[in-house]
């Protein structure tokens, strides 16, 4: 059964006016689900969009949507929150890296493998609790409540000092690690707790000069052996570094002051809840399997494995240095993604525009970390040969692994990471056994490269969506 002519123009002329009532959204609209939400909103459903000549909303919102040009909301630009600021990021990459000369100065009492593993469990742990922490006070300086932020802040600091120190202690004991290992492990674990603190306040011109004692020594100590081998360590070096660690803490301790307010206006409750724990739980697990893969070519070191020597320390020199460039580069990119929401109106375009800003991000950071792993491979005159190549390309893969997390970590999509990086770590754990004759860096330039290859396919599946950047 046909419709007759007069109904034909009778739902033209609707249709026509409903267009032009919904001008502004059928317009603006990302596709025709958005105008199917517009419609329902209007109290149009199924029987209302037969009035119409449809045989449901979908199809009316289909038919909208299509026959509406695209065009931009005028009036609307809203200013991107992704705001770089180039000078604050790359001294947070040189702030990462700077503590590196503390374990090149301190080779010498970590020459027992107890020592090495100890140190390689006290970054661990305080990796995982700085990364929870960083997440509590992240949110809540998000939504303004800047003193709600020092009160989580501080109670992360203490509640990291009160399980590293003493799990280290313990830890070096029972390794016989030495009690000069024990309190240089100890230490560089309660520095990063400190430092995670000042930085989530911007205090990192700050931590910069508290960091100076122990730069300053540790350069001058390097500098009068230039081209040999350390036997050991002045007193005054590791003044200085104590010096630094005691001015890092002082100012996250500064740092997370509470604000003096009226006692009448200071809401009553505890500082961390269960949900909070349980939100912060991923970015803990993060912050766990990260240093577990970073450190897996150090543990096949001191497991008695060949890992060329100089190596390891050149590729985590440089990934620690290039995470100032990746955080820049990851508030480009989202700002240039946040501009694409803004301009692109159909999802395809969209997909395409998302997926481009995607690959020239990783691009221009895998860029800037092969340029600081060549450089630092000079200045150490690392000499380039089969094993230091796949070695240092494995930490690079495994880099860009980390960057493309830190940028699905930021979208609120880190539960896949977690699961990749668990299978990345069980698979090197498995190769170590199973295949013990092959060469860890070998091993971990497979492995990363599988890594890499997985969140890439991910993240551009998932980050090519506008509901991930909302």
């Amino acid at each position: 059964m046909t419709a007759a002519p007069g109904d034909v123009e009778i739902h033209g002329d609707r249709v026509a006016e409903l267009r032009e009532r919904m001008a502004d959204l059928c317009a603006g609209a990302v596709d025709a689900l958005e105008v199917t939400a517009g419609l329902e909103a209007e109290g149009i459903n199924d029987e209302a969009a037969r009035g119409y000549g449809h045989p449901d909303v979908f199809a009316l919102a289909e038919d909208l949507y299509t026959s509406t040009p695209r065009r931009p909301p005028e009036g609307e630009r809203s200013e991107a929150p992704w705001r770089a600021v180039p000078w604050r990021h790359l001294l947070r990459g040189v702030l990462f890296g700077l503590p590196g000369l503390c374990y090149v100065v301190g080779a010498p009492v970590l020459t027992r493998t107890g020592a090495g593993v100890l140190l390689v469990l006290s970054l661990v742990l305080a990796w995982t609790v700085s990364q929870g922490t960083a997440y509590l006070g992240y949110v809540r300086l998000g939504y303004g409540k800047r003193d709600a932020a020092s009160r989580v802040l501080r109670y992360g600091l203490g509640v990291g000092l009160l399980l590293v120190v003493p799990v280290t202690v313990a830890a070096g004991e029972l390794m016989d690690a030495g009690a000069m290992a024990t309190a240089m492990s100890a230490g560089l674990g309660c520095y990063l707790l400190s430092a995670t603190v000042v930085q989530v306040h911007g205090g990192e011109v700050r931590l910069f000069l508290a960091l100076l004692p122990g730069v300053g020594a540790a350069a001058v100590h390097l500098a009068r052996h230039r081209g040999g081998p350390l036997h050991s360590v002045p007193t005054a070096v590791w003044a200085a570094w104590a010096m630094s660690l005691a001015a890092t803490t002082a100012l996250a301790v500064l740092a997370t002051r509470r604000a003096r307010e009226p006692r009448r206006k200071r809401a009553p409750g505890r500082v961390v809840t269960r949900r909070d724990l349980w939100s912060a739980l991923p970015f803990s697990l993060f912050g766990l399997l990260t240093g577990g893969l970073l450190t897996y070519t150090l543990l096949s070191a001191l497991a008695g494995r060949h890992v060329p020597a100089g190596t390891t320390t050149v590729a985590v020199l440089s990934l620690s240095l290039s995470m100032g460039g990746a955080e820049w580069i990851l508030y480009a990119y989202r700002r240039r993604v946040h501009d694409l929401l803004r301009t692109h109106t159909g999802m395809d375009a969209f997909t395409r525009a998302a997926r481009a800003a995607l690959g020239g991000a990783l691009a221009r950071y895998a860029a800037s970390l092969l340029a600081l792993v060549v450089a630092a491979g000079v200045v150490a005159r690392l000499p380039a040969t089969g094993v230091n190549l796949r070695t240092l390309g494995g930490f690079a893969e495994l880099g860009c692994a980390f960057f493309l997390a830190l940028i699905l970590q930021a979208c609120a999509r880190v539960g896949v990471v977690l699961a990749l990086y668990t299978c990345a770590l069980a698979a090197e754990a498995g190769a170590a056994l199973a295949v013990p004759h092959v060469a860890p860096g070998t091993v971990q330039l497979v492995i990363a490269g599988v890594l890499l290859a997985a969140l890439m396919a991910y993240a551009a599946r998932v980050l090519a969506r506008a509901t991930s950047h909302r």
